[in-house]
């Protein structure tokens, strides 16, 4: 069995290639000038990730050779469109849900 400390280091060395691609995409689109009057709160941010990161397949890395192989291998031209569409929708959806009034 491995213990905590070994599972929290092994841990910190995995990296989800999908969340930095979501994020950047989320911050490119958001830019966008249909997009200018969504929210751009912490809260809603997080959601918009988290709904597109539930709809896309994880990508996990631990070396640096691994990261470069997934970023390449994510700019196949289908995953790009899912990806667009995963992250559009997630704005939709997130921005027709207004949280704010009700905290």
């Amino acid at each position: 069995m491995l213990k905590d400390e070994k599972l929290k280091h092994l841990k910190g060395r995995l990296n989800n290639v999908t969340e930095e691609v979501v994020l950047k995409m989320l911050e490119d689109m958001l830019q966008r000038e249909e997009f200018e009057d969504i929210c751009k709160d912490e809260d809603c941010l997080l959601d918009m990730a988290s709904y597109a990161l539930n709809r896309l397949p994880a990508k996990y890395v631990a070396t640096s050779k691994g990261e470069v192989f997934s970023k390449t291998e994510g700019l196949e031209q289908q995953h790009s469109v899912d990806l667009v569409s995963v992250v559009t929708r997630a704005i939709k959806v997130v921005s027709e849900n207004d949280h704010h009034n009700n905290d």
